[in-house]
């Protein structure tokens, strides 16, 4: 269940379509990538883009086919606006547009808000409401699967705005209307960049995005840091009357070693404080599911040889965390014996598949330091951990994590993204 619009039409040329873009998107300061076959202009977080793909009709001198389309929800009415706009300064010719909402024929902005965003919010409230009570685990509204899953806590709902109680959406409605839920639950419900927008940018980035580190710590980090703090100081200065987060803002501040310039104002009140990546979350590679602290950085290290595994490290010297994944041509995964010389192997069955560990100590530039191995298997695929520390003490922790890894079956991942595709999701 989602709200969008889709378009075909044909070009001159695509170099002709992005350069159109590119001045299309530095005057709104939106943000353009492009390929040999399509674009893509980024107006806001939660899926806020514009994609357009293109093809030769017959003759490469032109014209072209185009065809793209956008997504406007969970991002909100805004997107959907601006998605319009921008096709009309596009130079698409023929252009036909798939609008559900009707908007980029009527350009009724509040219309389309009432007859299509509000019902569709007033659809994830019922959702809550039916679950709310039940102690319901894992829920998620608008949620990317493709990232990590923040921790569970049991009548709560994960959303890209923050952890609410379903009770609590609930009652928002019931005593403040679908406009009051609106405000907070769409990151851009309104006409333009005003102060709301703004605000609720940065809400979104302190939930999914912020580890809470500090800035030093890298460019990552800096770079999130610098963002929220400057999209929550431009809102209080478009309104200095709306509720800010100014607990998490005055603690990202000391962080940033920024001092804090918010005027006096409403705090905005909530039962859980801004961030996922406090806690423990899971991440996922294939099948695989495990468990780390959500404020490590996450990279791909490739390899010389090809390939590469995924990374993680929390930036201090921390257990260094290495996946990779194999699948096997033919027939299911086996163990290999690459863990038979290791200290204190086992093996633990899981639902769906089985994993083996051990752990060595090893040399690396004078230094001796402690390898946690870990094969699991699952069908056909096979996937290897290593986890590397400085300190003997850190083994037992990061053997608790390993005995929280579980997989998941091939059926299990399918509903789930087919319940993703329909959100909300569980």
């Amino acid at each position: 269940m989602s709200i969008g619009l889709s378009f075909t039409g044909r070009i001159d040329s695509p170099q002709t379509l992005l350069e159109a873009a590119k001045i299309l998107a530095m005057e709104q300061s939106y943000h353009l990538t492009a390929g040999e076959g399509g674009l893509k202009i980024a107006m806001c977080p939660l899926g806020g883009e514009l994609s357009v793909l293109w093809r030769p009709e017959g003759d490469p001198a032109g014209p072209w086919l185009a065809r793209g389309l956008c997504i406007s929800t969970p991002a909100g009415a805004g997107l959907h606006r601006a998605a319009v706009e921008l096709l009309d300064g596009l130079p698409i010719q023929h252009l036909t547009v798939e609008d559900e909402t009707g908007f980029y024929r009527h350009r009724d902005f509040q219309r389309m808000k009432e007859e299509h965003f509000y019902p569709w919010l007033k659809t994830l409230v019922d959702v809550c409401r039916r679950e709310s009570g039940k102690g319901v685990s894992g829920m998620q509204l608008c949620w990317n699967l493709e990232q990590y899953a923040p921790e569970d806590i049991p009548d709560t709902v994960v959303t890209p705005m923050g952890r609410f109680r379903l009770a609590e959406l609930v009652q928002l409605v019931e005593t403040g209307g679908i406009q009051a839920l609106a405000d907070r639950f769409f990151l851009w419900d309104g006409r333009t960049w005003d102060a709301r927008f703004y605000r609720n940018r940065a809400i979104n980035a302190l939930w999914e995005k912020c580890c809470f580190a500090p800035s030093s710590r890298s460019e990552e980090d800096a770079a999130i840091n610098a963002a929220i703090l400057d999209d929550l100081e431009r809102s209080a200065k478009l309104n200095p009357h709306l509720p800010m987060p100014r607990g998490a803002y005055e603690e990202l501040c000391a962080l940033a070693e920024r001092t804090p310039v918010l005027p006096d104002g409403p705090s905005l009140e909530e039962e859980f404080s801004p961030g996922y990546r406090k806690g423990m979350v899971i991440h996922a590679v294939g099948a695989l599911r495990f468990p780390l602290p959500g404020a490590y950085l996450c990279a791909w290290e490739p390899w010389a040889n090809g390939g590469g595994a995924h990374l993680w490290t929390d930036g201090s010297g921390g257990p260094v965390w290495r996946v990779s994944a194999y699948r096997m041509r033919e027939g299911n995964a086996r163990f290999t014996d690459n863990l038979d010389a290791l200290h204190g192997v086992e093996r633990r069955e899981l639902k769906g598949g089985a994993l083996r560990w051990g752990w060595k100590d090893i040399r690396e530039a004078g230094q001796v330091l402690y390898q946690i191995q870990c094969e699991v298997i699952t069908g056909p695929a096979l996937y290897f951990i290593t986890v590397t520390c400085a300190s003997p003490a850190d083994l037992g922790t990061v053997a608790s994590l390993i005995g929280h890894i579980q997989v998941v079956s091939t059926a299990a991942r399918k509903e789930t993204v087919q319940a993703q595709s329909l959100n909300p999701t569980r």
